[in-house]
């Protein structure tokens, strides 16, 4: 927002990790400081640009000179602005951030589209091409890449987690600012043209300005519903058929590798093939192996709101958007093949089909026939549009009466089925394996639910809901733990039950059972299913559910691979294991684990975990699938998903992956089809090259050789870690003070409460905090302590025992995976934490001389853990091996650093004053604006 020649806010001259104004990012970030700074204008005047301006100016001198002067001057000017203009500045801020971080989000795809034309063959790094055709290429290796690609499952799970700041008539305006800039990247627009679409966007920022940007009130469970089917509709129900293209296309190329059986010398097997692959003519090779999962509606760990009535609710919108998406691509099939009888006549499944459905719907038959009488196939898409009309008002609007629907979705996909084989047989293989197979291939994956609808809920009510039932208390009655009564917790079973009778089994039939601590906790779910479905204890009818063991404390996570064997013995389990295709899966908690003992100590304990797990299932005889509950932010297991992958233990992943997508990381992953096509494609990558024997071979060795190492170093982290946070006094009236923890919980974020028991103490002690405000509060606060804390120590304590310059941390980084990705996720969290703006809130604290000591431990432990982390990697600075990022982290800081030192001054004003005080309300809304506009410049919440 630099000053310019006309009423305008500008960006850094070379804008965002720019070179120069030919930079298209550059160009882009201009434009639209450009635009908000008339909006500014328009809206509050010179006078509030003026003061814009004067705050960026200030925070850039600081960050130049590092001067105590500038910082006082700052925080004088900021203490004396009125309510209003405090209001109004950080909302320019605010806004601003949210069009950077749309301009970089477009340059991010116009870099991947630029390295893909640039690339030979078009395969670029981290692609589905490069891991199928770029690792070894003997026989063997292509054999074995085919025969995954056929078991191939990858499930990411949505979760309501409060972390997206943003409101959905928020993320929906950004949208359509983002469509208008892509039409402004038209070489073609007239000038005319050019001119109506700066107006439009113009139109949009001053939309965006005057929408509240933050939630009055907070969502309810079916609101957040809502939000995530935008991403399927905008996003998802698109990119699925290009992924299977392009593994199809990636597969093509394998094809052309000798037979394993043929032996290695023998030549090219398939060139006939995979030339019908490239020119469309053959079936194609690659099954439906994404399915999405979804706890929004589900998960009712901590959220009382969500109740059996709001579960039912969740899957009638889901199949709405579902149905109303296929009735979309019908229609325009319909429209498209118009395949004639003269040129083509179909086979008679096709005609039987015609005819089954005129004598179904024969009102519709007769204007299909009028409108289209010599093309079979446009009739019969034509069917298939009214047969989805009436599926979906059967669905979702619980009309019985709608006869001529289909049943189920695989009766759907049988339809589509006979229309491709018929227009494969009259020569039409191109259309049948074209549009018609992404239709197909969007049924398998969707069904009529769009994505398996999970229900969550914690150990302990379930342990509170059988004492309750076997005293003969009231089913009525509330539970001390979980707020809801044992009636409720036996409604969700039934539930379940209706809807898979409705919609299909696939469309819930997972219950992940969180907390789980010794196998008695999965036990107790089937006991009450079995109560709640009025079944026989042991009844030889299986159970059509499958329960998920959630470990999430650092003691469950050690124990994980006991607590599974007790399970995988106990003789009702197995038979119910046995009738469920001897298939398990098994979570691990990423967030508890690390608030409870720090990032190093957790990050090991979940890789042990999984190793011990896999090893248990194999000696069972088990297929097991580890889902992965990661969060956004570092601290609960955030970090680059693909280089996740392949830190995983040897054997853990074989072709399945099952990840949560949680708060604001969906928008980040598929808000933009391109980034989510991208970001599938890294994930599917990452899963190729960890399900091969070689991987788990060297991954494995390294493990064993550096295991005693990580070890040391986890101890060392946890006894620091826990030395500060749970074993000092001081630590939690210090946390409460200098971050924006209890201001968090008045934000309107999610439908969960903050805390786990919010009956409790107000306010909660901090062992009932949830781990995602906690990382969220840090994270406002510019520490981001629990993505970092502990390392410093545990690398100068490891070193101290050795002579350093023979110290084994480099080689360790450099030869194993899991330790490079857990020092790669620390370097990141350490170069957006700033200890300069981190002082400013600690001196909120009222205990000065507490504060004090604790800040200076937090200081000194920084200290330690930049220049360990520097010495393992051999870098000289922070970031130095991926400059765009730390440019962007540079050039983002002084914007940010305007609002935190803003959210400082206004968390003090509003401490100040009393429960009761009216100007809360006005100060609350200025804190929560800074909130949104911090997490905005460091794209990070919780």
């Amino acid at each position: 927002m630099a000053g310019a020649r006309n009423p305008a806010v500008q960006a850094e001259p070379r804008g965002i990790g720019s070179a120069g104004a030919r930079n298209p990012l550059a160009r882009e970030v201009k434009l639209l400081g450009s635009l908000l700074g008339q909006v500014i204008v328009e809206q509050g005047g010179m006078e509030l640009l003026e003061l814009v301006e004067r705050v960026r100016r200030r925070t850039i001198g600081i960050r130049r000179a590092g001067g105590s002067r500038e910082r006082r001057r700052l925080t004088r000017d900021l203490a004396s602005l009125e309510p209003a203009n405090a209001e109004l500045l950080a909302r320019s801020f605010t806004l601003y951030f949210q069009l950077i971080n749309l301009a970089e989000e477009r340059h991010r795809v116009r870099t991947l589209r630029r390295r893909e034309r640039a690339a030979p063959g078009g395969i670029i790094e981290g692609s589905i091409a490069d891991a199928l055709l770029a690792g070894p290429t003997s026989p063997a290796a292509a054999l074995h890449l085919r025969k995954l690609v056929a078991r191939l499952r990858i499930s990411p799970v949505l979760t309501a987690h409060p972390t997206e700041a943003r409101r959905r008539t928020v993320l929906v305006a950004l949208r359509r600012l983002a469509a208008l800039l892509e039409r402004l990247d038209d070489p073609r627009l007239t000038p005319f043209e050019d001119t109506d679409v700066r107006r439009r966007l113009r139109e949009e920022i001053t939309l965006l300005w005057l929408t509240t940007a933050i939630r009055d009130q907070p969502p309810t469970p079916l609101d957040e519903v809502r939000s995530a089917m935008v991403f399927f509709d905008e996003t998802l129900f698109g990119v699925v058929p290009r992924i299977y293209r392009q593994v199809d296309a990636a597969l093509d190329g394998l094809m052309l590798a000798p037979s394993a059986e043929a032996g290695p010398h023998a030549p090219p097997t398939d060139v006939a093939a995979s030339d019908a692959g490239r020119t469309g003519t053959r079936p194609p090779r690659v099954p439906a192996f994404l399915r999405w999962g979804s706890w929004i509606g589900g998960d009712r760990d901590g959220n009382p709101f969500v109740t059996a009535e709001i579960t039912a609710q969740t899957l009638q919108i889901h199949a709405d958007h579902v149905l109303r998406g296929y009735e979309r691509v019908a229609e325009r099939l319909m429209q498209t093949i118009a395949v004639s009888e003269r040129t083509a006549p179909p086979p008679e499944d096709v005609r039987t089909m015609l005819r089954a459905a005129r004598a179904q719907l024969p009102d519709t038959g007769r204007m299909l026939q009028r409108r289209f009488p010599l093309e079979p196939y446009r009739q019969a898409l034509g069917y298939t549009a009214e047969r989805l009309r009436r599926t979906r008002a059967r669905l979702t609007e619980s009309r019985d009466d709608q006869r001529g629907g289909y049943d189920s979705p695989s009766e759907l996909a049988s339809e589509i089925a006979v229309l491709q084989r018929g227009l494969a047989a009259s020569k039409g293989g191109r259309v049948a394996w074209g549009q018609l197979q992404e239709f197909a291939w969007q049924i398998d994956t969707f069904g009529f639910h769009f994505a398996s609808l999970e229900v969550r809920q914690h150990a302990a009510v379930h342990r509170a809901a059988l004492a309750a039932l076997s005293a003969g208390s009231s089913r009525d009655e509330p539970l001390a733990v979980g707020g809801v009564t044992p009636a409720e917790v036996l409604a969700v079973f039934r539930a379940v039950r209706d809807l898979q009778a409705r919609f299909a089994e696939e469309a819930a039939h997972r219950y992940v059972v969180s907390f789980t601590v010794s196998e008695r906790d999965v036990l107790d779910v089937i006991e009450l299913a079995d109560l709640a479905l009025e079944r026989r204890p042991g009844a030889a009818e299986p159970l059509p559910l499958d329960f998920v063991p959630l470990f999430e404390t650092l003691d469950a996570l050690r124990d994980a691979g006991a607590i599974f064997d007790s399970l995988l013995r106990d003789a009702g389990y197995v038979r119910h294991l046995e009738a469920r295709g001897r298939r398990q899966e098994v979570m691990l908690g990423y967030s508890d684990s690390n608030k409870e003992s720090g990032f190093l100590a957790a990050a090991w304990a979940l890789y042990k975990a999984q190793a011990a797990l896999v090893e248990v299932a194999h000696s069972h005889g088990v297929e097991l699938t580890l889902f992965h509950g990661r969060g956004g932010a570092i601290g609960r297991g955030g970090g680059p998903t693909n280089r996740a992958i392949l830190a995983q233990a040897p054997g853990s992943v074989d072709g399945r992956l099952k990840v949560t997508e949680q708060g604001e990381v969906i928008a980040a992953h598929y808000a933009n089809p391109q980034i989510a096509q991208r970001q599938l494609e890294q994930q599917l990558n990452a899963v190729f090259r960890a399900s091969t024997q070689e991987h788990d071979q060297a991954v494995g060795a390294a493990a064993a050789r550096w295991t005693p190492v990580i070890e040391e170093l986890a101890a060392t982290a946890r006894q620091t870690y826990r030395a500060l946070v749970w074993d000092d006094a001081a630590f939690e009236p210090f946390f409460r003070a200098a971050t924006p923890i209890g201001e968090l919980a008045e934000l309107n974020l999610g439908s969960r409460p903050a805390a786990r028991d919010h009956s409790s103490a107000d306010p909660p002690p901090l062992d009932s905090i949830r781990a995602i405000p906690w990382v969220f509060a840090w994270s406002q606060s510019r520490a981001s302590l629990p993505g970092w804390y502990g390392l410093g120590s545990a690398i100068a304590a490891f070193n101290r025992e050795r002579n350093v310059a023979e110290s084994e941390l480099p080689e360790m980084y450099r030869e194993w995976p899991f330790f490079a990705s857990v020092m790669d996720n620390a370097e990141l969290i350490l170069a957006r934490t700033d200890m300069g703006v981190a002082r400013s809130y600690a001196r909120l604290a009222p205990d000065r001389d507490s504060a004090r000591r604790i800040w200076r431990q937090i200081e000194a432990e920084f200290e330690l853990s930049v220049s360990g982390l520097l010495a393992v990697t051999g870098r000289t600075g922070l970031l130095d091996s991926t400059p765009i990022i730390q440019r962007s982290i540079e050039l983002r800081n002084p914007y940010v650093d305007s609002l935190s030192e803003l959210q400082v001054q206004t968390l003090a004003r509003l401490r100040a004053l009393s429960p009761d005080d009216p100007a809360r309300e006005e100060l609350l809304r200025i804190v929560q604006l800074t909130v949104s506009g911090v997490a905005a410049g460091l794209q990070s919440t919780g």
